[in-house]
């Protein structure tokens, strides 16, 4: 590859070469169907909002993706197994799936339901009419009902009518959406309590009439019956860890979802934590899928029929079930008294193991940092701290939970013995048979057998508990982007507009901004000059849509920044931070990580107005190269040039440059003001943030900020005699 291969191809279509697609798709994109529900709901689309809120990889033929997208733009659906035959033409239309996996709408049914009107994406044209015989013989019996999210509807129209969120319903919500499983693991711990009764029973028949009577067939028959009912109790208990398994990979996969959505959505300033953090709260909810995976779980179901054995041993022994009865509420006692220390224990542990993940992270991600300041003893006795303050605790936590199960334990034994010694009585009083004794000593081990572990378990919850506060709070977060498309807005030409913009970090002495007004004609070049703090990377983050101003108005196109969708917003103005970040994988990866389908010719565009096209001409691998873990292999000028590539391959009408070459050598950053210079004349809007007056001259207009304020602005040449003139005013004092 040489530099000439990446220079933009020549066209006298100029605005052609600029222009993003269109949010539109046309027929036979994969949200073509999407599209049709909104304009048929009314609703507002855009296709850069609804990926947005969307995984990469867009596959339409799976139901689940297909409903979020449906969802995005305020639709509920339902899944239903039904025959389309049998859909009620009231609730049309519906989406079905052809048995390739193409989706299709059904609009209507004519004719004397004989004939269909579908709308299929993958065929020209869009609306067609087909035999209804003919569609279902190529449909799988799946239907989706749509409608419009009442919800939703409600605030749109009235904000104070619709209901507040559930705060939980990011997890409740999954777990409720499996209730029919919920009930099979109910109905198999009924069975297991129920078939569990079958031991003992045996027990107490071949004691009290096999062997009085030598009824050897009574035994064989007792024995196959045992035998049948402890094989069904095998099965049944693989067949309760396989539907609880499934139960929580439904679960997690939702659960997931969602939350890793949240860490990307929440407001920058409302991170609790940093990145470690927020990493180290959403690890919390493996704790929490696992307490509803374990064994403790399953423990405390089968709580629910303690009652199938005592109410069996009244049968058997009469009174002497009081004992393993009475011994129920001691064991709880016991486990509640044991919590105490434990319930401390479990948010101490919590928190370590917070601090424990965010040493370990930092230390890694800084470890180039940590090894050239020397800062190795230091953050290995960080570390080690943090350990023995776990281990203090996690001993503590073992120790109270080993009191609470050797408790427990000998409350078990103490109960087998006084049903013995009272049984021996019972027996030789005749009121009960030795049969009937052991068979009571089985059964009394099957009504504390789900207390062994009680105060684990109780424990366990606790954690659990805890952790789901803590993801509470978390997806609690203000967002950036609603889950609900929120308008229609898009950025037609990309001018920008501040009017009396005043904002302040949390905490800050001081604002970042104060009363800043200027506005940006679409397709100009301006520069922002100024110290370090004087406000100028602020004003990047508030026209990206990253932060929102305490007070004063920020407008794009003159349409304020609240009604455009974030990816909408983006997709107009581009943002490079100061510090741009790149991912472990090839350079293609990084450069296409916005946009997955952008072709080799426009990567080719892309890299030659960032300066990169010497740099991938000499490349051995090219596009595939491997840049290693935050792109390490790479300088910084070049992780620079890599990062202004993936933002130009966006297409963005005005892009917000932060220090865009200050780890650029002075050939470099030639290259970048020329070639920018370039970019400039086919309409594409430029403001620079720099403290450099070097890069002033990719601008026709200059704006000097200090302490937040625009001191100076005008024409290149008039602001830099002014600067000049102050600069000698100062010397010369």
């Amino acid at each position: 590859m040489t530099p000439d291969d990446l220079r933009p191809p020549e066209t006298d279509d100029a605005e052609a070469r600029r222009d993003p697609p269109q949010n539109t798709p046309e027929p036979g994109s994969d949200l073509a169907v999407v599209v049709w529900m909104a304009q048929r709901f009314g609703l507002p689309f855009s296709a850069d909002a609804v990926m947005a809120r969307l995984p990469s990889q867009l596959n339409l033929s799976d139901p689940h993706p297909l409903a979020r997208a449906l969802g995005a733009i305020g639709l509920k659906t339902r899944l239903l197994q039904r025959d389309i035959r049998s859909i009620d033409p009231a609730v049309l239309p519906v989406l079905v799936w052809r048995k390739s996996g193409a989706p299709v709408v059904v609009q209507a049914v004519a004719q004397g339901g004989k004939l269909a009107q579908i709308i299929d994406p993958s065929q020209s044209p869009l609306v067609q009419e087909v035999p209804l015989k003919e569609l279902r013989r190529d449909l799988q019996p799946e239907v989706m009902l749509v409608t419009r999210d009442a919800d939703h509807a409600r605030r749109m129209m009235a904000p104070d009518s619709a209901p507040a969120p559930d705060r939980g319903s990011w997890f409740w919500g999954p777990v409720r959406a499996n209730w029919g499983s919920w009930m099979q693991i109910l109905v198999a711990a009924l069975l297991l309590n129920v078939m569990s009764l079958a031991l003992p029973l045996f027990v107490m028949n071949v004691y009290d009439k096999v062997i009085p009577n030598l009824a050897y067939v009574t035994l064989w028959t007792l024995a196959i019956g045992v035998g049948i009912a402890l094989a069904l109790d095998f099965v049944m208990r693989i067949l309760r860890a396989n539907i609880l398994e499934n139960i929580g990979r439904r679960v997690d996969m939702t659960v997931a979802a969602s939350l890793f959505r949240q860490a990307m959505n929440a407001q920058l300033l409302s991170r609790p934590g940093g990145a470690a953090g927020i990493a180290s709260t959403i690890r919390d909810f493996e704790v929490v899928r696992e307490f509803f995976a374990s064994a403790s779980f399953v423990a405390v179901i089968d709580m629910l029929f303690i009652g199938i054995f005592v109410a069996a041993l009244f049968w058997v022994v009469g009174p002497v079930a009081l004992v393993p009865l009475l011994a129920v509420p001691v064991v709880l006692l016991l486990a509640v008294i044991a919590q105490l220390p434990l319930g401390r224990s479990a948010a101490d542990a919590q928190r370590m193991a917070t601090k424990r993940h965010v040493v370990l992270v930092e230390a890694l991600g800084g470890v180039e940092t940590i090894k050239s300041v020397g800062a190795e003893p230091v953050m290995q006795r960080e570390w080690e701290a943090a350990v023995a303050a776990s281990s203090q605790i996690n001993g503590r936590t073992r120790f109270w939970s080993n009191v609470a199960t050797t408790g427990t334990a000998l409350i078990q034994q103490m109960v087998s013995v006084l049903i013995i010694v009272w049984g021996v009585f019972l027996v030789a009083e005749g009121q009960i048979s030795i049969g009937a004794l052991i068979a009571a000593n089985i059964l009394a081990g099957r009504v504390l057998a789900p207390l062994g572990a009680i105060a684990q378990t109780i424990f366990r919850a606790q954690y659990a508990v805890k952790s789901l506060a803590a993801l509470n709070r978390f997806m609690a977060l203000p967002v950036e982007q609603e889950t609900v498309l929120r308008g229609n807005a898009r950025v037609s030409a990309g001018a920008v507009r501040l009017e009396e913009v005043t904002f302040s970090y949390p905490e800050a002495q001081r604002p970042a901004l104060k009363d800043l007004s200027f506005s940006v004609d679409a397709g100009a070049s301006v520069a922002l000059l100024g110290r370090v703090g004087s406000g100028k990377t602020t004003t990047g983050k508030l026209l990206a849509g990253l932060i929102t101003p305490d007070s004063g108005n920020v407008l794009v196109d003159g349409v304020a920044l609240s009604q455009y969708d974030p990816a909408e917003l983006r997709r107009g103005i581009g943002y490079l931070p100061q510090t741009p970040e790149l991912f472990t994988g090839t350079l293609r990866e990084n450069l296409t990580l916005g946009q997955p389908d952008a072709r080799d010719a426009e990567i080719a565009q892309a890299l030659y107005f960032a300066a990169m096209d010497e740099f991938m001409a000499e490349a051995p691998d090219g596009l595939d190269m491997f840049i290693g873990e935050q792109g390490q292999r790479l300088s910084g000028g070049q992780k620079q040039g890599v990062a202004l590539a993936r933002l130009l391959l966006r297409k963005p009408k005005t892009l917000f440059l932060d220090e865009p070459t200050n780890a650029m050598d002075q050939r470099m950053q030639g290259q970048i003001i020329e070639r920018f210079q370039e970019l400039n004349a086919t309409g594409v809007g430029l403001i620079v943030c720099t403290h450099r007056q070097s890069l002033a001259a990719m601008a026709d207009r200059l704006i000097v900020m200090d302490q937040g304020r625009a001191v100076l602005d005008g024409p290149r040449s008039e602001v830099l005699d002014k600067l000049r003139a102050m600069g000698a005013a100062r010397g010369g004092a």
